[in-house]
């Protein structure tokens, strides 16, 4: 178990989530996020709005 995996069981890790309305951008975004934090990447904010009002298990 690395001291990452460790820490992980410790306490909640933080979600990073980013608004960007290029696919080039977010992609371009997760590639230098990657091993930082998970990371929740959406076009818009209407799309976010949408996640964080969906039910759980509703399927988005």
């Amino acid at each position: 178990m690395s001291p990452r995996d460790k820490h992980a069981d410790d306490e909640p890790s933080p979600l990073l989530i980013a608004v960007a309305a290029s696919p080039a951008e977010r992609l371009r975004l997760a590639e230098r996020l990657e091993g930082i934090a998970p990371v929740l990447l959406v076009p818009d904010l209407d799309e976010l709005r949408r996640l964080l009002s969906a039910e759980p298990g509703d399927g988005g």
